[in-house]
Parts: C-alpha cells; sequence; structure tokens
C-alpha cells in the first residue's frame, strides 16, 4: 500500500500499520534466523496450550515490530500529510523516539512503509551506493554513527543526499548527534510518543492474539521495546506474557533507610520530600512531567551523606523509581578511557535512564569534571563539559529522568551547568547539628538503646559528618559483642572520644560562660536569637538564625561587634579574667572577626577615620593597614567602645547570664526551647527583645542562618 493510500485511511494509523506489517510478517532479526517448527504443546501450561492451539498457522509480528507500528501510527496520526509526502524529494524531517531501543525498529518499519514508494538508504552508505541519481526514488536515512563527535563529513553526506534530490529522514534520541545541517534544515518534526499502557496492551493483543484484562499505567512506564520482546511471545497467553513484562520490569528495593528516616540534611530533605511527592503524582498521573523538577546539586563535605540522600529518594518512592549512580571516574575507566569512549559511556548512562524510566540518575563528585576554559588539558574537558551539557538539554523533553549531582566545591563547576533548566536548584548539605546527629545514631542504631538519651553521644561528635557516626556506631557494637552484653550510650561516647579524657570543671565553666554570654548579647540588641547552645570535647558553639533584616548603620555595626565580642566579655565579667578562646590564628576566631569588622568600618564603609575614601576589597591588606598607626588606633578605639558596651549589657544581664551559663554547664546543650525558657525566668533588661523575630523557613532558604562558632578554649 502506498503512502498515499496509508495517509488516507480511515482507520487510526496504529491499526493500519499493524495491518501492513501482519502482512509482512514482521521483520524480528531473530524471527527471520529461527527456522519454523511446531510448538510441543505437551510443554506448556494448560492455559497457554489452549491459546496455542488457537492461533493460526500465520506467524504473528514480533513485539518489537508491533511497538514500532503502533508509536509510529501514533505519531502520525496527527501529521498525515507528512506521512503522504514522506517520499518527496525535498522532505527533510526528524523522527524523535523516547526509548533509545526503537531507532532501529523504528527504521525497519520505515523501511517496510515505504517499500512499494521508495527505497531506503543508509546516509552512511550514501557515498558507496550512488554516484549518480537513483534510478527509483530514494529516501536517505540518518542515525546517529556513535562516533564522539559531529564532523563535516555528515554534513557532505547530507548535501549529497540533496545533490541526488532523495527525502532526508533522521532518526534519533534525545542526545543522539545527527549532522548539524539536517538539524538546522530539518521542516518537519515528528514526536514518536512513550510507550505507555494501552501500547503495552496493543503489542501483547498483535503478538498473542487477544488483549490482558488490565495494565498498571505506572509498570507500563518503565517498560522498554526490549522488555516487550523478551516477555512478550506468541505461544503464551496474553496473562502470561503481562504477568512475565511486570516481573522484568519490577524495581528491587535495596536495603536502607527512607528518605523519611534519615536526619541531619536540613533543607536538603525538605527539598527532596517534595520531589517525592511530585514523582508519586506523577506516578499517579496527576502532575504532568513538565510541572516537575528535573535536577538538583548537592554540595558539602566529604561524609555529609549526599549519595544516602539521592538512595533514600529512591527508596522513598517504594521500588518505582530505578536508580543509576555513576561518577567521572566510571565514565574514564570505560573500555580504553579514550575520549570517545568516555563521551560515549556519558550518553549510556542517560540512554540507560532512558530505557529504565522512571529513573534517577546521581552524579557522584561531579566537580571532578571542571570548568570550561583552564589551561590544563582544556579541549578534553570542554568535550565532556559538552557532552553532559547535551544529554541534560537532550533530556528536557524526555519524562522520569531526574539527575542529582553532588560536589564539594561547586566553584569548580562549569557555569553552563548549573544555569536555569539543568542543575538549577543548589543546596548545600553542611555538618549535622545537634538534633540532626541525634537522629543519625538513632538511624544507625536500629532496635540498640531504644528509648536512650543520646545526646551525650551527639555532643561528643559535634563538628563531625553522618559517616563518623556510622563508623562509631560500628565501633561500639564490636566493643559491646566482645564483651557479651547489649549496646550501651557510654559504648558510643567512648568510640567518639577514642580515648580523649572528659573536660575539667573550670575549663567547662569558661564555655559556658563564653557561650552564654554570646546568646544573651544577641537576644539583647536584637541581632538575633539562638538556636542552640553546647559544650563537647571540641570547645564549644552558639548557632544563632539572624533576626529580621536590620538597616547595616554604624550603630548596627557597633552592635554586632558587641555580640562578637560578649564571649570574651562573659569571661572578664565572671573569672576577672580571659582566656586565649577569643583569638587564636583561625580567621574565624571571635578576635579575628571583630578585628575585620571594625577595620572595614575605617576603610571600606565610610564610619571612621578616613571619612569617605573607602578602599576596595582587592585593595585591602589587612596586616598591611594596621601597621598605620592612626588606622590601627582608630580600629582600636572601635573594638574598645564594642567591648565596653558588651560589658555593660551583660552586667545588667546578670542574672539571666548565670542561669544560662548554669543550665548549660549541667546539661552541655540546650535547644531554642530551654533557651528561651530560662530568658523567660529571667528576663533580659533590653527594649530590644520584643522586636527579635526569627525568619521563617522561607526566609531562611533564601538568606540562609547566621551561623556563630566559636574555637576550642584549651
Amino acid at each position: 500500500m502506498s503512502l498515499q493510500s496509508l495517509a488516507a485511511s480511515s482507520r487510526p494509523l496504529a491499526e493500519t500499520f499493524l495491518d501492513q506489517l501482519r502482512n509482512g510478517a514482521g521483520f524480528s532479526r531473530l524471527a527471520g534466523e529461527l527456522p519454523a517448527v511446531e510448538d510441543d504443546e505437551s510443554q506448556l501450561p494448560d492455559e497457554d496450550r489452549d491459546h496455542a492451539r488457537r492461533r493460526t498457522k500465520s506467524r504473528p509480528p514480533s513485539p518489537d515490530a508491533a511497538a514500532s507500528a503502533i508509536l509510529l501510527g501514533r505519531a502520525f496520526e496527527n501529521s498525515r500529510d507528512i506521512l503522504a509526502k514522506l517520499t518527496a524529494p525535498d522532505m527533510v524531517a526528524i523522527i524523535q523516539v523516547a526509548d533509545p531501543d526503537l531507532v532501529k525498529p523504528i527504521r525497519s518499519m520505515l523501511r517496510m512503509l515505504l517499500a512499494s514508494d521508495a527505497t531506503l538508504i543508509d546516509g552512511d552508505d550514501l557515498a558507496d551506493r550512488f554516484r549518480s541519481s537513483p534510478a527509483t526514488s530514494s529516501v536517505v536515512v540518518f542515525t546517529d554513527s556513535g562516533k564522539s563527535k559531529v564532523t563535516t563529513q555528515d554534513d557532505e553526506a547530507v548535501a549529497a543526499a540533496m545533490r541526488l534530490r532523495c527525502a532526508v529522514i533522521g532518526i534519533a534520541r534525545p542526545g543522539d548527534r545527527l549532522p548539524r545541517a539536517l538539524l538546522r534544515i530539518a521542516e518537519h518534526r515528528i514526536v514518536v510518543p512513550p510507550i505507555d499502557a494501552d501500547v503495552v496492551a496493543g503489542v501483547i493483543e498483535a503478538v498473542t492474539g487477544n488483549r490482558p484484562a488490565s495494565i498498571d499505567e505506572s509498570t507500563s512506564r518503565r517498560i522498554g521495546v526490549n522488555d516487550l520482546a523478551i516477555a512478550v511471545r506468541e505461544d503464551l497467553s496474553a496473562e502470561r506474557s503481562l504477568a512475565r513484562l511486570q516481573r522484568l520490569v519490577e524495581i528491587p528495593i535495596d536495603a536502607g533507610p527512607r528518605l523519611s528516616e534519615l536526619s541531619g540534611l536540613g533543607q536538603a530533605k525538605v527539598y527532596c520530600m517534595q520531589v517525592a511527592e511530585t514523582m508519586r503524582e506523577y506516578l499517579a498521573g496527576t502532575r504532568p512531567w513538565h510541572q516537575c523538577p528535573r535536577g538538583l546539586l548537592l554540595s558539602g563535605p566529604p561524609g555529609t551523606g549526599k549519595t544516602s540522600l539521592a538512595r533514600a529518594l529512591c527508596r522513598e518512592l517504594s521500588g518505582n523509581v530505578s536508580f543509576i549512580a555513576t561518577s567521572y571516574a566510571a565514565w574514564q575507566a570505560h573500555k580504553t578511557g579514550h575520549l570517545g569512549d568516555v563521551t560515549a559511556a556519558i550518553r549510556e548512562t542517560f540512554f540507560e535512564a532512558a530505557r529504565r524510566k522512571p529513573c534517577i540518575i546521581y552524579l557522584d563528585e561531579c566537580n571532578s569534571i571542571p570548568a570550561r576554559g583552564g589551561r590544563d588539558h582544556d579541549a578534553w574537558w570542554t568535550a565532556i563539559v559538552n557532552t553532559v551539557l547535551e544529554m541534560i538539554d537532550g533530556f528536557e523533553q524526555t519524562e522520569g529522568v531526574f539527575l542529582i549531582a553532588s560536589c564539594n566545591d561547586p566553584a569548580r563547576l562549569d557555569p553552563a551547568l548549573v544555569r536555569a533548566g539543568r542543575l538549577d536548584h543548589h543546596i548545600e548539605i553542611g555538618l549535622p547539628d545537634m538534633p540532626g546527629l541525634v537522629g543519625i545514631f538513632r538511624t544507625h542504631l536500629g532496635s540498640d538503646c531504644a528509648g536512650a538519651d543520646l545526646r551525650e553521644a551527639a555532643l561528643a561528635a559535634r563538628g563531625r559528618t553522618g559517616a563518623d557516626v556510622e563508623k562509631w556506631v560500628r565501633i561500639a557494637r564490636e566493643a559491646a559483642r566482645k564483651d557479651k552484653r547489649a549496646l550501651t550510650v557510654k559504648d558510643l561516647v567512648d568510640a567518639v572520644r577514642d580515648g580523649e579524657p572528659d573536660w575539667p570543671d573550670d575549663l567547662r565553666w569558661r564555655v559556658a560562660y563564653h557561650e552564654s554570654g554570646h546568646a544573651i548579647a544577641h537576644m539583647a540588641l536584637g541581632i538575633g536569637m539562638p538556636k542552640s547552645l553546647s559544650i563537647d570535647g571540641n570547645g564549644g558553639y552558639a548557632e544563632t538564625s539572624a533576626a529580621k533584616p536590620q538597616v547595616p548603620t554604624r550603630a548596627h555595626l557597633e552592635d554586632l561587634l558587641a555580640t562578637i565580642l560578649a564571649g570574651r566579655a562573659a569571661e572578664q565579667l565572671k573569672f576577672a579574667e580571659t582566656t586565649t578562646g577569643s583569638g587564636g590564628p583561625s580567621a574565624r576566631s571571635d578576635l579575628a572577626r571583630a578585628t575585620n569588622l571594625a577595620l572595614r568600618m575605617e576603610t571600606s564603609y565610610g564610619f571612621g577615620c578616613l571619612g569617605l575614601v573607602t578602599l576596595a576589597e582587592d585593595d585591602l591588606n589587612d596586616g598591611y593597614l594596621l601597621m598605620t598607626e592612626p588606622l590601627r588606633s582608630a580600629t582600636n578605639e572601635t573594638l574598645k567602645r564594642a567591648y565596653a558596651k558588651t560589658l555593660a549589657l551583660l552586667e545588667r544581664n546578670r542574672r539571666s547570664l548565670d542561669a544560662l551559663a548554669q543550665a548549660l554547664f549541667s546539661a552541655g546543650y540546650l535547644d531554642r526551647g530551654e533557651i528561651d525558657a530560662i530568658v523567660a525566668r529571667h528576663p533580659l533588661e533590653s527594649a530590644f527583645v520584643a522586636s527579635v523575630l526569627p525568619r521563617t523557613s522561607a526566609s531562611s532558604i533564601q538568606d540562609g542562618d547566621a551561623t556563630v562558632s566559636d574555637p576550642a578554649i584549651r
């Protein structure tokens, strides 16, 4: 039947193409190689034996052929005019497929449909087969050649087809490389829809002769053309073929916690729970894929749970989503590691995700791929980055593929990788806080230490990662196993401290007053509200969330200076002397931060002895500037004023300071609720307290939390 007759058919094109396929007995390469033999019905179950007896002697189409006929028919249903002109000499079109394994079956289906109208020619063979115009109408088909990059020879093949007045068709999956000239000149793009439940039912009916009762839509989304070819057989019943298909695409659930069971991940967990909810809605058919998030970049120190988060997100979806973990190192190890092998491995990762969709791709340590424009091996890295970008862009229209990338240093990434539409949502996972550490201990302990207070172990673990916690739980279990007894919190604490002794009381008192001084100053001056106070083997911590945004006047900056110096002032007030805890060589020490801010007030903000003269950040060298006597004196005067203000403030609120320090010394950790309760019993003498409004969660996501961490007092 000619293309014009097919296009003019009153029946759905999917049915018409299937009829054409039945007349041609399909085109499965495997079916063509197997000899025709009689089925041994005695070896079949009763249901399948009865089914086999009802089959006619004519062999049905292969499952891959039936799938391509139905899908291609659907694709052309609303473009029948293009189908009718598919062999016209001026036709240039691209047929886009979602399943990478559909390229060859679609090409074979085209060859059969064009059989009475034209000859199908492979673009790579064009130069060898024809030196002049072919005698009959011809259609030249281009597919991805598998080369690492498109060359001018590919465009020359398109030019040759044009000179021979042949119709030109490209068949491509997302990320495939067709000749550039073909992509630019193509006037028509035919999109082959993804496989759905109705397509699966149609394939089973075409092969077995019967339609299955019902097919789950979420299951059908995971089915690829190769799955159909493996599971569906003409000598099996429709229901048994469907059952085989369901077992084949079932997603195994690996052991481990679900996302909802993880702790210490902050906003990353919140966002990924939202991703899980949108994925559930997509799987249920209530949310279109274009309204779902597509990519996420996670950054943070090693061991903070980036990989665990990605795997737990997959488990949260209860086996409905596949998971592919990869890295640049895995791509580099592909075959010989030549550039073409590496780019092929990158492309295959995304193609595999398309086969197993819905799917989460997890790209670990993505900062192993540096930004383009560097000096060392830039041509290599440019090719790698371009391939990754091509695949991400190519999959924008592919449903069900979500990309998570993780790194330690996002500054190294190519800017194009994190622009809108790619990895455009970035969340930094920091070291877990106290509640997070308690939750991580609880997750890894399972049923051990049930009901026990784990805060002592979490305190000892402050400043460490979830990976460290997992290690310490293993060590503690081994110690308890050797003694043939149950695991205790003391085992955990001993594992964390690894033989380090407890701090003496006099040192703990110093730390308690130091951190309480920071907290009182923040609340009294309206700079922020303490989230927690703690003492552990590494020092003291005062975590503070910023208050409502304030105008950065000189008065406000001096208040900020006062909060930074409040730890030292509290020591001075209680013990009549200070320790080295506020200083030290670290740029994050209290005195270093205060000096830096005071110096900026003098040199950069127009608030000091230089008047309006301002030095840009690149022009500042703190050590050199402080060698200048007038500037050093002015900076010191600013610090002295702020310190005197802090001493007076803490003296007015001595009862609150003593109560907070006593509680912190006794407990080792105070959360926001406990701090509020103490301040409620011992109100602060300041009009600013009522105006301190913690930021909402939404604001915290945008602006971040202000955190003050003090070094250890030794």
